[in-house]
């Protein structure tokens, strides 16, 4: 099986969880790139949870793989707002993938990753399994590594 972790990372807490991942399932991993930043500013927390909570997809900078060519994918965005990145709507809607996008992690530093998950399993009629995390400013990120590996080792057991 050939999996591929896609994800979204404003500040990195995506990318490492994603990076852990992607090594343990022994995947490709692909970043999305948003052609217009948010930027990293107080502004950001309203922009980006403006646009998420209307759905608004970002335009997305070309992708190094194409993730049609994957089996399974293993998809990741932080939490704005509840719902997830303008960067993932936009790779849902663009790419032939929704049925192979089988599991999620989410990073929160509000604890909305719930309510993230049920807004993309109406989405993802495929998704099987989940991981919340909490940003690593977050009293519970210490938990993280433990359910990444939990994540990672049913994702393993799962094939």
């Amino acid at each position: 099986m050939k999996d591929l972790v896609v994800y979204y990372s404003l500040e990195g807490n995506t990318r490492q969880a994603a990076e852990r991942i992607a090594e343990r399932l022994h995947a490709d991993i692909l970043q999305l790139q948003t052609v217009k930043e948010i930027l990293k500013s107080k502004m950001k927390f309203f922009i980006g949870g403006m646009q998420a909570t209307f759905g608004v997809c970002a335009k997305l900078k070309p992708l190094a793989l194409n993730p049609e060519q994957y089996d399974r994918i293993i998809l990741g965005t932080p939490v704005w707002a509840g719902k997830a990145t303008p960067a993932v709507n936009a790779f849902l809607k663009k790419f032939n993938v929704k049925n192979k996008v089988t599991a999620l992690f989410t990073l929160s530093g509000g604890g909305d990753n719930d309510k993230c998950v049920r807004y993309l399993k109406k989405k993802l009629a495929h998704l099987r399994t989940t991981v919340a995390l909490a940003d690593r400013n977050h009293p519970d990120a210490s938990e993280n590594e433990k359910k990444l590996d939990d994540f990672a080792e049913e994702l393993i057991n799962g094939q």
